[in-house]
């Protein structure tokens, strides 16, 4: 079992120790709401299993930052050898000092590039759901666009809209389980024969989740509207404690102003780390996406049967 190096970064009191301790700790995040946690000091690591890996998490004290940012040494012993830096920022500081958030995030780059330690570097933007906004989707994704405008990097980064509110706590596990993935052979395989089946589709969009409900692939095709992505993930979220009830009485679901087209299929059958394939499609009527199921389950049979 291969063993990835992740770090968590930001500045104090965003929540990073509190996501730790929600997803891989089990903490009730309502409980953390009413008797927050003390500050982090010094460096935590911890191991934790993610499908066919370890990933050792080392969660920086948000106090440091700034030390971090200029010391060399510390630089190297916080992020060589890491898969991934993830940078947590939250909503109001993001309004209130952007201009701040945006520097931290342009070092990072530039340690990165000039240690070439080769990191991957994942952006989440945590606490949206102070954002109360009934179009939550389309300005998300208006902010997530000025973000990389106002980087101005060669390269834009990954950006993960998160919260621990019940309503939008998918969020967060999607975002770790989706960052993760990246570095897992199998979930790799499964989203380039995701791609590949759905590269000339219009307007649709597969996810694939594990058995313990947390989505691991997203991927779609360029036009598809990303503007209902959080009334899928509510959506998805609730089948996901609720198994026994369908997403929905019949082939459509509701996300917004949309009306999609879905089909769910368990593919736990070619491998213990894969759950539910779950297509949406604003285009694809039914046919069209078992056919994709067809194509999918034919290269997961040839791969691992």
């Amino acid at each position: 079992m291969i063993t990835k190096r992740v770090a968590l970064v930001g500045k104090p009191e965003v929540g990073k120790t509190t996501i730790k301790k929600v997803i891989f700790e089990g903490e009730d995040p309502n409980e953390l709401v009413l008797f927050p946690l003390e500050a982090t000091i010094g460096i935590k690591y911890s191991v934790h299993e993610f499908m066919d890996m370890k990933i050792s998490l080392l969660d920086t004290p948000g106090q440091s930052l700034p030390i971090l940012l200029q010391d060399e040494e510390k630089q190297i012993a916080s992020f060589e050898n890491t898969g991934a830096i993830i940078y947590i920022f939250d909503y109001p500081t993001w309004i209130t000092d952007s201009q701040d958030i945006i520097d931290d995030i342009q070092t990072l780059y530039k340690i990165n590039k000039k240690h070439d330690f080769g990191s991957k570097i994942v952006l989440f933007l945590h606490k949206v759901d102070l954002l109360i906004d009934k179009k939550i989707g389309s300005r998300l994704d208006l902010i997530g666009k000025q973000i990389n405008k106002q980087l101005d990097l060669p390269e834009d980064f990954p950006i993960y809209f998160t919260s621990l509110h019940p309503n939008l706590i998918y969020t967060i596990y999607n975002a770790i389980s989706d960052t993760f993935s990246n570095f897992s052979e199998d979930s790799s395989k499964l989203k380039e024969i995701i791609k590949k089946t759905i590269k000339h589709s219009s307007k649709t969009i597969c996810f694939v989740s594990n058995r313990e409900g947390n989505l691991i692939i997203q991927s779609s095709s360029p036009d598809f509207d990303t503007t209902t992505l959080y009334y899928l993930y509510e959506k998805i979220y609730q089948f996901s404690k609720t198994p026994e009830q369908p997403l929905s009485n019949n082939k459509f679901i509701n996300a917004g102003s949309k009306l999609l087209c879905m089909i769910i299929e368990d593919i736990g059958k070619f491998h213990p780390s894969f759950k539910n394939l779950l297509f949406f499609s604003e285009t694809l009527k039914e046919n069209d996406l078992n056919e994709f199921i067809n194509e999918i389950e034919k290269e997961l049979g040839q791969i691992y049967n």
